[in-house]
């Protein structure tokens, strides 16, 4: 055990050198202008990212998964937010209080976008500016597909992974109190991120008590203090993400994959491409690791690779080896005196390798959310306003994935002041096994709604639609028609992927009996 904290606190005795006389040259964004002159690259590269992220947000639609946390802040009190609804979201609440305040400050929808942009571009900052990174690495990095889309262009909780991570990194040898509560707002971003945050704390422990910190009475009450801050936060994560009994999104994972399939997946999906190379990147990376004699700061990963094989894992999720490698290699980076092994070269060289092939991840990811629909929402809410202005009936209802039922028509509420459809009960949608959604809307069809609109996944998006569906029929034989379809798509590595479409049906007969508009 001494060995494994001798390990451990060995490249951080290295690193705080470096860290202390980097904080003396450099006293953080309002850095003297002879620093500032002397790392006027790195002041290039941030205002670059900014330029690129704030190109890409306009043209961004917002999909669901977006709209859901909006709508559940804009609708719900705070108190309620947090006792009942957001166990339902399968993930603490820190996203939700942002998105709470933003709403109480009268940020619109696009706001939020640009808030989010704001976030990313901090995060960054850090990055390039604080982290002891070779150039090369700080010139690449930002322009990986998580830091420069996923996490920064799509507005979910995942924003706020880079920053804190970074930050965490940077004042690793800081107050352990500024630790814990930077890992304990880590932990209430997300189950996943929240595992992330154990293994770091555990990591900090360890160095904690191989340094003998906690043989001097100052010392150890600063790590208790931390250590009382961080268990509270922790608490409070799991106090808000304890699922209900009804939870539906605990049926998501199918039983076709297995533990080990899932952990290796949530490893190498987000990394290279072809995949059997991001294999070779988490080797490289523990032999790196292993030259600096801190292979154990592999453990967040590792912790991450096992919740996401017992619970669940996806695209959004596999991204964030992305930020926490960096994170890692920032609190372990070597001193400048050292010389630069073959391992260590080998680690340098497949970040690189990686960031290379995000790069392109990356622009594939702007082309198309410039030039296409990333989501339907946007353009089927244009279609819907003058109808819902004119007091017209919409009835909601779905064509396949019954487990998510009508939930992608969430997406198109945030752009109305209330909610459109006759047979939701909640303007957000409830994860809940008994939501009433689709039980209404046989009793809303008896009406004869002006619209029903009914949402379709495509597992090859752009491809023709299949309606062969008995619901098509029955629309069909109650007097609708299929008038309008809005489709989108989100761009994955260098594919499309999660087709969503809106299918627009209108009764022959307008609500005045009059036929429809065409």
């Amino acid at each position: 055990m001494r060995v494994l904290l001798e390990q451990v606190a060995e490249p951080q005795a290295q690193f705080s050198g470096v860290a202390d006389s980097r904080l003396h040259r450099i006293s953080g964004l309002g850095a003297s202008r002879e620093d500032m002159g002397s790392r006027w690259l790195e002041w290039m590269t941030v205002v670059l990212y900014g330029a690129v992220v704030a190109f890409a947000i306009p043209y961004h639609e917002p999909w669901v998964d977006e709209a859901q946390a909006w709508q559940l802040a804009r609708n719900l009190s705070l108190v309620t937010l947090f006792q009942k609804y957001i166990r339902y979201e399968g993930s603490p609440g820190l996203w939700h209080l942002l998105l709470w305040m933003l709403n109480k400050a009268h940020v619109s929808y696009a706001g939020m976008h640009w808030i989010c942009g704001a976030i990313a571009v901090a995060g960054v900052s850090l990055l390039v500016l604080r982290s002891p990174l070779p150039r090369y690495l700080k010139f690449s990095l930002p322009f990986t597909y998580f830091l420069l889309f996923q996490y920064a262009v799509v507005a979910r909780n995942y924003v706020l992974v880079p920053l804190l991570l970074f930050m965490i990194a940077w004042r690793w040898k800081e107050s352990p109190a500024v630790i814990a509560l930077l890992l304990g707002l880590l932990a209430n971003v997300a189950l996943h991120t929240a595992v992330i945050s154990g293994g770091l704390a555990v990591l900090y422990a360890m160095e904690r008590m191989g340094s003998g910190d906690f043989k001097a009475r100052g010392q150890r009450r600063k790590l208790l203090l931390g250590a009382a801050i961080l268990v509270g936060l922790y608490a409070f994560a799991l106090w808000t993400a304890w699922p209900p009994h009804d939870l539906v999104l605990a049926r998501v994972r199918g039983e076709s994959r297995s533990f080990t399939a899932y952990a290796i997946i949530s490893l190498v999906w987000g990394v290279c491409q072809p995949w059997q190379l991001s294999i070779l990147f988490w080797i490289a990376i523990g032999l790196c690791l292993r030259a600096r004699r801190s292979l154990l700061y592999l453990l967040p990963v590792i912790f991450f690779a096992f919740f996401s094989g017992g619970v669940y894992a996806t695209w959004w999720h596999a991204g964030l080896v992305i930020p926490l490698a960096i994170c890692v290699l920032w609190i372990t980076w070597p001193a400048p005196s050292r010389s630069v092994s073959r391992y260590e070269a080998i680690g340098r060289a497949a970040m690189i390798f990686m960031a290379g092939t995000q790069i392109l991840w990356s622009g594939y990811a702007l082309v198309y959310d410039h030039s296409h629909a990333y989501s339907p929402d946007l353009a089927a809410s244009k279609l819907l306003q003058p109808l819902v202005r004119d007091g017209a009936g919409i009835a909601v209802t779905y064509l396949d994935e019954p487990w998510i039922h009508s939930f992608e028509a969430v997406g198109i509420l945030p752009y109305f002041d209330h909610d459109i459809y006759m047979n939701l009960p909640n303007s957000f949608w409830s994860w809940s096994a008994s939501d009433p959604t689709e039980d209404r809307f046989t009793a809303a069809l008896r009406t004869q709604p002006r619209i029903v609109l009914v949402e379709l996944r495509q597992s090859h998006p752009g491809q023709p639609l299949n309606l062969k569906y008995p619901k098509v029929e029955t629309l069909t034989q109650a007097g609708y028609r299929l008038t309008n379809v809005f489709c989108g798509a989100r761009p994955e590595r260098l594919q499309l992927v999660g087709g969503t479409c809106h299918l627009i049906f209108q009764h022959s007969l307008g609500s005045q009996g009059q036929p429809a508009n065409q």
